[in-house]
Parts: structure tokens; sequence; C-alpha cells
């Protein structure tokens, strides 16, 4: 495998023994540490080289499949588990509502929850979503595509601590057999010290956040041995397309 821009080359082992075949000549393989810390790595070498245009910020990101039941995060990088204080055994099969359940209400920004609930069932249904314009923020870009959400949250962490995490929707689409690609909701995220200040400032950076982000999904493909295509899959595919299914 040719090696991609960003992550660094990989033992020829680790993807081939970790797949399986499964019934129906279907393939699953599960996230491995492995490939947390190959994603973590591919992230930092991407985002470090745009400097203060980013704040400085360290990312991270985890990985959701919105065509299964309640779009569970089905991988993630090591960042993203140091971000909020789980492991990733913790992480994976949940839907990343619990970095929000022990949020105190008046903490929560609602509109901002139900504008990521219809991302994700627009997503599972290849369908593009854009913020109703009478709910846009100041902060918000303007003139973006509909695969794509800027969100901001308050999370807290395992230990009970709150943090301001920005998380950047996208949709990707991945299969490990060209021509059956999938959506996958990409999620970069990072801690915003200064808040929606902080968004504000990174909002204005579109144009190095796509270069990022396309380096990014080229690295997605090289971890998890797919190709990836701006082909929408049709509905209702079964999903044979290489994960294994996290929930309990």
């Amino acid at each position: 495998m040719a090696e991609v821009p960003g992550i660094p080359s990989r033992p020829s082992h680790s993807l081939e023994r970790d797949i399986s075949q499964g019934s129906a000549g279907s393939r699953h393989r599960a996230w491995t540490q492995v490939d947390a810390e190959a994603l973590q790595q591919a992230v930092d070498n991407i985002f470090n080289r745009a400097g203060e245009s980013l704040l400085g910020l360290s990312f991270s990101l985890t990985i959701a499949d919105p065509r299964l039941p309640d779009c569970p995060l089905i991988g993630c990088s090591t960042g993203f588990a140091t971000l909020c204080g789980y492991t990733m055994e913790e992480i994976l099969g949940r839907n990343c509502r619990f970095l929000i359940e022990p949020v105190p209400s008046e903490k929560i920004d609602s509109n901002i929850r139900q504008h990521c609930r219809d991302f994700c069932k627009a997503a599972a249904m290849n369908q593009d979503y854009h913020i109703p314009q009478e709910e846009r923020e100041e902060w918000m870009p303007v003139g973006r595509a509909g695969d794509e959400l800027f969100c901001y949250q308050v999370n807290a962490r395992k230990d009970g601590t709150l943090f301001n995490n920005l998380f950047y929707l996208k949709v990707f689409h991945l299969s490990p057999v060209l021509g059956d690609e999938v959506p996958y909701i990409v999620a970069l995220q990072t801690a915003l010290p200064e808040g929606k200040k902080d968004l504000a400032e990174l909002a204005r950076h579109t144009r190095i956040l796509d270069q990022n982000m396309a380096h990014v999904k080229s690295a997605l493909a090289s971890i998890f041995f797919v190709a990836t295509s701006m082909t929408r899959d049709d509905l209702g595919v079964e999903l044979n397309d290489g994960f294994q299914t996290f929930l309990p």
C-alpha cells in the first residue's frame, strides 16, 4: 500500500491479521489500539502544519456509524480518550451523548443537540443537512456544504470536569470494497479554552480546515484499508462494510 501524507507506514501484518471473513463473505474487523494510535499520529501530523491559524489546539477524531441504531462510535483516535478521560473500551459502541449527560442542564445548548440529531438522521439517509436560517448563530460559517456541521457544546470528562468541546462533523463515504461506499460521520474534536471566542476564530479558517480534512480522509483510507469515494450508496444496503457492530 502506498504511503499517505501525514500517516506513518504500518507493519504489514497489522490490518491483515485484524480482518476476518464473516458470514456471506462479509468482512468484519474491530477497531484496535493500533488503529487509534495511527489515526492520532496522522491527526497530529496534519493539523500541526496549520500552526497559529488553528490556534495551536490539539485535535482528535471519532468515527460514528449513522446507519446503526443510536449512531454509535465505532472508532476513535487516542487523543479523544485523552480529551474525555475514558478508555477506548468505554467509548466504542456508545452514542457520543455520554459526554453531555452529566452536564448541568443550564449549560447545555439544546439547539445544537437537535442539530446533531438531525444531521445524523440526514447522514444515515444520504441526505444533506443545513441549519435552518432562523437558528443560525453569528459564528457559524456561511455557504458550507450540507455534509458537515460545526458544533459547540459543554461536555463532561469521566472525572466530572467540564470543558468547551468543538466537534466538527463531516460525512465520509468509506468501504473495503470499491463502489460499495457508505456514510460514516467523522468528528474532529478539541477543547476550546476561550469557548465561542475561539470558535469564531476557527470558523475564519475553513479553507485550512477543508485542506486538512482532505488529508484526514486519505489517512482513514490507509488505516481502514478501504476505498473512499464521493459517490452516494443506495438506501437500504446491508451493513457488510468491514466494521464490527459495537452494540451491546
